[in-house]
């Protein structure tokens, strides 16, 4: 739970944070000076910086990355002589270099992608980052540039006001960062606090990198996305443990499937996943399982990447029947007689044949002893089953 929380709070990071000095920086400049501007604004970036490395320590390169936009538009301001600081447009050049930097993101959003994926972690949905920041660009970017299109349209002399209602604009300017910013900050604890509340999937591409998250439906007309499975083979003396599903199962009900199947959440690693299924659904905490395989299968809803492990030797099972509707020992020989019968799931069908090709199925007793892992990974990749066999975790 404590990583689901870490996972959410990283993945919906308040974006109003990532501007809030160079905001700051504006509102300063314009009322009491450049000098002034500085010695308020540069404080406050240093503190975020400092705050999200200590808090959000897997943003801290992407925020560091945006933060020099804050460090670029006040050092060209501060180049501009001090004779033209308060003259015409340039007391608004930190206004329009803001909008030139705001231009660059919308127009080269696959270049920022790419830096979004370097600087962040590969287990951290870069997507929600990457959306939430662009989210945030074009709303500043409406609030700024209609009000430098009033101050332009005043300079040239094509709108008439007094200075009373220029002083009335600029206030309502400097009001708009102020609701952006409280709204931002509602907003993201409102998300963070619904997400927690909620069943949440990791997104994964091709390679198993996490690449967004998605709400977890059981709706077979949701759109379809790749989601990480765990899977896990009980095999004892030849002969297999299978479960068979609720008949109000919306996928595979009434069928035989291997006893562990489960999602693995957002925030939550393989393993954790597999343990807490066992636990929940046979009372047992496995210690002695290793890891199979990967394979890919396609379903009506979804793609899944299984992960697929074997535990032998298993005792002192508990069954949960508020989850385990039924439960029975099958040999192989009772498999087999019965596969094209339609009781087992498609899964487990292919899952077999894994099994088979992997010898584990002909000893009196499956262990993790090396010989054995060595001829599993040689068998599954002649087999070309997927990525092979990797180490066990017994």
């Amino acid at each position: 739970m404590d990583e689901l929380k870490k996972q959410i709070k990283d993945s919906f990071f308040n974006p109003i944070l990532y501007f809030l000095p160079l905001l700051i920086f504006f509102v300063v400049d314009d009322m009491f000076g450049l000098n002034m501007a500085w010695k308020i604004s540069f404080p406050v970036a240093l503190g975020l910086v400092f705050y999200v490395y200590l808090s959000y320590n897997r943003l801290f390169l992407w925020h560091l990355m945006l933060s020099v936009g804050y460090v670029l538009i006040g050092l060209i301001v501060s180049l501009i002589p001090a004779r033209y600081e308060m003259r015409g447009l340039y007391q608004f050049a930190d206004e329009f270099l803001f909008l030139g930097m705001m231009c660059f993101f919308i127009f080269r959003k696959s270049f920022l992608e790419k830096v979004a994926s370097k600087a962040l972690p590969y287990e951290m949905p870069m997507s929600n980052n990457v959306n939430e920041l662009y989210r945030i660009v074009k709303y500043l970017m409406v609030i700024v540039s209609t009000y430098m299109l009033v101050r332009v349209l005043y300079f040239f002399g094509i709108i008439n006001m007094t200075e009373n209602q220029l002083q009335d604009i600029q206030m309502v300017y400097y009001y708009c960062f102020i609701v952006l910013g409280l709204y931002e900050t509602i907003r993201v604890l409102i998300v963070r606090y619904r997400l927690l509340h909620e069943d949440w999937l990791p997104i994964i591409d091709d390679k198993g990198k996490v690449t967004g998250s998605s709400q977890y439906f059981h709706d077979l007309t949701e759109r379809k996305h790749m989601h990480p499975v765990v899977r896990l083979h009980f095999i004892d003396n030849g002969v297999i443990f299978l479960r068979q599903r609720k008949s109000h199962d919306n996928t595979d009900a009434s069928l035989w499937d291997t006893p562990v199947s489960r999602h693995v959440r957002l925030g939550e690693s393989v393993e954790q996943s597999l343990r807490y299924k066992s636990k929940q659904y046979y009372n047992i905490e496995p210690k002695k399982f290793f890891f199979l395989t990967n394979y890919k299968l396609e379903n009506k809803s979804e793609y899944q990447f299984v992960y697929l492990f074997v535990l032998c030797k298993i005792d002192g099972i508990e069954l949960n029947k508020d989850k385990v509707q039924a439960t029975k020992w099958w040999t192989v020989n009772q498999i087999e007689d019965n596969l094209n019968t339609g009781i087992f799931t498609e899964r487990f069908i292919k899952e077999f044949e894994l099994l088979k090709r992997s010898g584990l199925l002909e000893h009196e007793s499956c262990n993790c002893e090396c010989a054995l892992k060595g001829m599993i990974k040689s068998r599954l990749i002649d087999g070309n089953t997927g990525r092979g066999a990797q180490n066990s975790a017994c």
